[in-house]
C-alpha cells in the first residue's frame, strides 16, 4: 500500500515513475599505443606509451579489484579501433586479490601470464600498474603472479 501511494504521489507531483537504475561508475584501463615515442601517454619500454580508457563498471566499494578485473577481461589484441595494443591478451590471469596498506597496492594474480616477445614484459607491467595507479590511495604497486614478483616472470 505504501508503495502505491508513492506512485501516485509522484504522478500527482507531475513526476515520472522509473525503477532505479543500477549505480555506475567509471574507471581506467590501461592500453599500449606501440612505439610512439611517449606522445600519447606515459613513455614505458621498448618505445611505447602507456595509455588510459575509461569503462564503465557497476559502482563498488573495491574499485582496484574492479579496475584490475576489468584490464583482465579485455580478450583483443588490440582495443576496437584504437589501435593501442593489450599485452595480457593471451594470458589466462585472474585476480586473488587486490589490497591497498599505506599507499602500496598489493596485486595477487594467478594463472598463465603469455607475452609475444620481450617488450611484452614492460607493457604487461605498465598495463597493471597504471591502472593501479589512477587511484589517490596508491602510491606504489607490487604485482605477483602465482606468488612470484611479476618481474621474476621472464
Amino acid at each position: 500500500m505504501r508503495r502505491r501511494a508513492a506512485i501516485v504521489c509522484l504522478l500527482m507531483a507531475g513526476g515520472v515513475f522509473a525503477p532505479a537504475l543500477s549505480a555506475q561508475t567509471p574507471i581506467k584501463v590501461f592500453l599500449v599505443a606501440l612505439e610512439d615515442m611517449g606522445k600519447s601517454g606515459k613513455k614505458i619500454g621498448c618505445e611505447d606509451s602507456v595509455v588510459a580508457v575509461t569503462r564503465t563498471i557497476p559502482a563498488t566499494s573495491a574499485p582496484l579489484g574492479a579496475a584490475i578485473r576489468e584490464l583482465l577481461s579485455i580478450r583483443n589484441r588490440n582495443y576496437g579501433q584504437s589501435g593501442l595494443y593489450n599485452a595480457l591478451y593471451q594470458s589466462t590471469l585472474k585476480l586473488d586479490r587486490g589490497a591497498v596498506t599505506a599507499g602500496k597496492a598489493d596485486i595477487r594474480l594467478s594463472g598463465t601470464l603469455t607475452v609475444g616477445g620481450a617488450c611484452d614484459h614492460p607493457r604487461v607491467e605498465a598495463q597493471i600498474r597504471e591502472t593501479a595507479l589512477q587511484f589517490p590511495t596508491v602510491k606504489s604497486v607490487a604485482i605477483f603472479i602465482n606468488g612470484m614478483p611479476l618481474d621474476t616472470q621472464r
